[in-house]
């Protein structure tokens, strides 16, 4: 029976196709399933337009296996329909590509009713196309024929046609020759148009020279990821990111692949995820052509951990018994453009899944490519469990004994097998790629399975758990712990367990007492293992550093520490000592040996080092280099340990702060992802400072309101530090210095807590808002430490931030001089601060009615703030530098023109300040007078301007 493919796309409200109905491009509306492909649906919407005209245009659609091109198909059949365009569709469907003028008939069957307004000569013609009597039409004259059918449609008509190349041979040679003879417009009143979408197979598709033709490759970045968003599938920030690797930008595998939670199936071996019955299917056609033979060389092409031909030849020879069956079942996927054969340098896909996975070329040699990486996983799918396993055992016994073989082998294994567990762990250590943690993964799963000893079954199930939590996967390392049982675990298997756990989600509300138990376990396993303890003792100081915890738990972590590390300058433990400390690090902080490039682990040390000591200098770059090496290797897990510090750096360093906004941003979506709340507390507290800096106070407050509950319900008290700044920032920036300075002392009222990059920070916005607060004395008293304890040597920025708070709360005979100390070159490399200071000095100059001096620095500030995107302190700096006569920039409107005519500079900031309905004390604390003063000022302008009351002075200026 043939079978009909007539369009139903559903239409808007009568058919409408308002904005509101319209895609962000104008294109169509978002609902219906296309993701990205702006141009090909700009093509289509051209192409309908067109239609009413005459029509006569041709779309041909060209891609690889789930590019996409039924969903185009699709978006153009719904907007067709909502503009009142007729649709008739066809496509393959099995059984009927032998079937003569099958796929036509389908297309056309629709309009046949139509059949009767033609002339005789073109109903017998179609009647025989149709008919398959003794006489068949030549293509060019049924196409003639169909087109002068299709031109008696009571509208316009758009033709969407799949699977051109599976489609009947006649059919597809008829609509050939329709495209051939649409363009010429030799059928008067034909508003006709094709889109037509087939494979993109080298040298097997022919062309429509009269239209367009589209090759569909892989979608980009943002269309990739909005896909698998839309897809619902992926769980996790490192499973979205699998996904993306595997599927390479194709829709379908986008829209299909995901962990699912299970466990890791034959495809983890060569560095892929499995394939779903959709995705598989996809791939069903091209196998069911294939000789038996052929589908055994590619099932092991496919599982093949060795991409070189002679090892695959092997395999394939000793799973048919026949060499010669082997060459010529290879020789017929090449043919049919399933794989392809290259030399070594031709490093495609497979070079790089098996570089990934830790397994070197042996050689040179040919090499077994699939055009399509993706039928890789199909196949596994496709075939039989008893021909995959056949296939692994072939491949065992083809590698012999290399680390390649283990995978192989461990998939035939049934029962305990000691030393090949061993080679599959050897295995899972060489996979160093964003998919080689499926390789890894699985080597260490089936090595579990292959333990005998319930330890090393557990250890080896925790080694995995640890490198899925790595690796950003939760899911995966939650699934995996659940799987060991804590009491057959020894010393070793206790430490590790207690790792891992410190590591998965709600883990950050055990209390002190867990601090005692990972330094426990660091003294248990020192002898046992190098490099479990360091990982043991590094938590314990991170729960120092942020639940605040008392004296005795932090020199029991010292204590273990100094006892276990290797010199002073150990990496690991200076990283210790500046969460606990970091005043006692040693300067500079440089571990020794300093680690090479190549180092990763090194270098992440040491920028976790030069972060806490508030060296942003030297942490700076070694962030990006490190930043860079976690991404490449697909440690996700890790990423906001690196970005959050990057986001610190950039606020004092940056010399704009939309870098800083984006980094804290994607730390956070990567921590909340990674399933990381102590890390999204923290990112969410980075990003509420950065958007108080820049004036976004009320996403700065909803921000410091997430990181207060987080801290709370985390038990990580000292993390509301950074919601303090947050809100301090907020006052300050909106003339509320009095409150600013309060919150702001609150961060030092605990003398017995060792001093943090908190406390800095704050000191430098605390002495900031001594002054407008009136609390210079009382920030006397809180500076007077950081001199002792800034000690030769320390962080520059260290030293200008308090050389910068000692000028601004520096009696009046001296502020001069240490303002010229603070300002002293160099200052430069810190924009904030650099603004803060020159804002500072230039006000101090006003104040001390040096108005023509005091113009320099606050026009300097004021250059500098707007440039890093501080907008309400670059407003406050204008607003000191219009109070000194000086108006460039100033406002132009007519009525303020007026206004300025009769008030002095200092009376026109104040008037408008009052306008905007801010309070005298308010006032004050902006233009750093007291409100007696503002009084004062007010009580002369009302008259000047002919008002009694603020809503008058308001009216005035135009305010709302």
């Amino acid at each position: 029976m043939i079978s009909a493919h007539v369009g139903t796309a559903a239409a808007g409200p009568a058919g409408e196709t308002g904005p509101e109905n319209r895609g962000p491009d104008g294109t169509g509306s978002p609902d219906i399933g296309v993701v990205g492909r702006v141009r090909e649906r700009k093509l289509v919407s051209a192409l309908l337009a067109d239609l009413p005209g005459g029509g006569g245009q041709v779309l041909h659609l060209r891609g690889g296996t789930g590019t996409g091109k039924t969903a185009l198909l699709r978006f153009a059949a719904t907007e067709a329909t909502r503009q009142g365009v007729r649709v008739l569709t066809t496509a393959w469907a099995p059984g009927e590509e032998e079937l003569t003028h099958a796929a036509l008939h389908g297309l056309l069957r629709p309009a046949l009713t139509w059949a009767d307004a033609l002339p005789e000569r073109e109903r017998a013609v179609l009647h025989a196309g149709f008919t398959c009597g003794d006489t068949v039409p030549a293509p060019t004259e049924l196409a003639a024929a169909a087109l002068r059918l299709l031109a008696a449609a009571p509208q316009p008509v758009l033709l969407c046609v799949d699977d051109l190349d599976r489609i009947d041979t006649p059919s597809r040679a008829t609509l050939r020759a329709l495209a051939t003879i649409m363009p010429t417009g030799s059928t008067p009143g034909a508003q006709v148009g094709m889109i037509v979408a087939e494979r993109a197979v080298d040298g097997g598709a022919g062309s429509f020279p009269q239209g367009a033709t589209v090759t569909l490759g892989p979608l980009p970045d943002p269309d990739a990821r909005a896909l698998v968003a839309r897809a619902g599938r992926v769980t996790g920030y490192g499973e979205e990111q699998l996904v993306l690797a595997v599927a390479q930008g194709n829709p379908l595998a986008l829209t299909e692949l995901s962990l699912s939670g299970g466990p890791l199936g034959d495809a983890a071996g060569f560095g892929m995820l499995t394939a779903t019955p959709r995705l598989a299917e996809a791939y069903a056609y091209d196998w069911s052509k294939l000789s038996a033979a052929a589908r055994d060389v590619l099932l092991t092409a496919a599982l093949s951990t060795s991409p070189h031909t002679r090892d695959i030849l092997a395999a394939s020879a000793s799973l048919l018994g026949d060499d010669g069956a082997a060459r010529a079942a290879l020789t017929e996927l090449v043919v049919r453009g399933l794989v392809v054969q290259s030399g070594d340098e031709s490093a495609g896909y497979e070079d790089a899944r098996d570089q990934g996975a830790g397994r070197g070329s042996a050689g040179g040699g040919s090499r077994v490519r699939f055009r399509e990486p993706l039928m890789r996983p199909a196949v596994v799918r496709l075939a039989s469990a008893a021909r995959r396993m056949s296939g692994h055992a072939a491949l065992g016994r083809s590698l012999g004994g290399s680390v390649r073989a283990a995978w192989h082998a461990a998939q035939c294994a049934a029962g305990f097998d000691e030393e090949l567990a061993g080679r599959l762990e050897r295995l899972a250590a060489g996979a160093r790629s964003v998919t080689g943690v499926l390789v890894a993964l699985a080597a260490l799963e089936a090595a579990a399975r292959l333990s005998a000893d319930p330890e090393r079954r557990g250890i080896r199930l925790l080694r995995a758990a640890e490198l899925a939590g790595d690796h950003g996967l939760t899911d995966q390392a939650l699934r995996l712990v659940s799987r060991i049982d804590p009491a057959e675990l020894g010393a070793f298997g206790r430490a590790l367990l207690l790792r891992v756990h410190d590591l998965l989600p709600g883990s950050s509300a055990a209390g002190r007492e867990r601090i005692v138990a990972l330094c426990e376990a660091a003294r248990a396993v020192a002898a046992l293992d190098p490099v479990l303890p360091p990982k043991l003792l590094l938590a314990a100081a991170r729960r120092c550093r942020w639940q605040q915890v008392g004296a005795s738990e932090r020199d029991l972590v010292l204590r273990t520490a100094e006892k276990l590390r290797a010199g002073p300058r150990d990496g690991w433990y200076l990283v210790v000592l500046s969460l606990i400390d970091p005043l006692k690090v040693p300067r500079p902080p440089v571990p020794q040996p300093v680690p090479l490039p190549s180092q990763v682990e090194g270098r992440n040390l040491f920028s976790q080092v030069t972060t806490l000591t508030i060296d942003f200098e030297q942490a700076a770059p070694l962030h990006v280099e490190v930043e860079r090496a976690l991404r490449a290797a697909g440690r996700y897990g890790q990423l906001p340990l690196i970005l959050v510090p990057r986001t610190m750096c950039e606020i004092w360093l940056g010399s704009q702060w939309h870098t800083a906004l984006a980094l804290a941003e994607e730390s956070r979506m990567i921590a909340e992802r990674t399933a990381q709340p102590d890390w999204t507390a923290r990112a969410t507290g980075m990003l509420a400072i950065v958007a108080a800096l820049c004036g976004e106070f009320d996403r700065a407050s909803e921000c410091a309101a997430e990181v207060e509950e987080s801290s709370l319900r985390l038990g990580q008290t000292r993390q509301l530090s950074l919601a303090v700044l947050a809100r301090a920032l907020t006052a300050s920036g909106t003339g509320r210095y009095a409150e600013a300075y309060v919150r702001l002392r609150s961060l030092f009222a605990d003398p017995a807590t060792p001093y943090a990059f908190e406390q800095f920070w704050g000191l430098a916005f605390l002495a900031e808002a001594a002054l407008p607060a009136g609390e210079q004395a009382d920030a006397r008293t809180v500076l007077a430490p950081f001199p002792a304890l800034t000690r030769a040597g320390c962080s520059p920025l260290l030293e200008r931030i308090v050389a910068y708070a000692d000028a601004v709360l520096a009696p009046d005979d001296e502020a001069e001089e240490r303002y010229r100390r603070a300002l002293r070159p160099g200052i430069e490399q810190w924009p904030l601060l650099h603004g803060m200071t020159q804002f500072g000095y230039g006000a101090r100059l006003r104040r001390r009615r040096r108005v023509t001096e005091s113009r320099t620095p606050l026009a300097a500030a004021e250059a500098v703030f707007r440039k890093l995107g501080a907008l309400s302190r670059a407003e406050q700096a204008a607003a000191e530098l219009r109070a000194t006569g000086w108006a460039d920039g100033q406002p132009a409107e007519d009525a303020e023109d007026d206004i300025a005519r009769v008030l002095s500079p200092q009376q026109l900031t104040i008037a408008r300040l009052a306008a905007r309905g801010l309070s005298n004390r308010a006032i004050g604390e902006q233009l750093r007078l007291s409100p007696r003063t503002v009084a004062s000022h007010l009580y002369q302008i009302f008259p000047k301007l002919g008002v009694s009351s603020r809503a008058q002075l308001a009216a005035r200026f135009g305010a709302d």
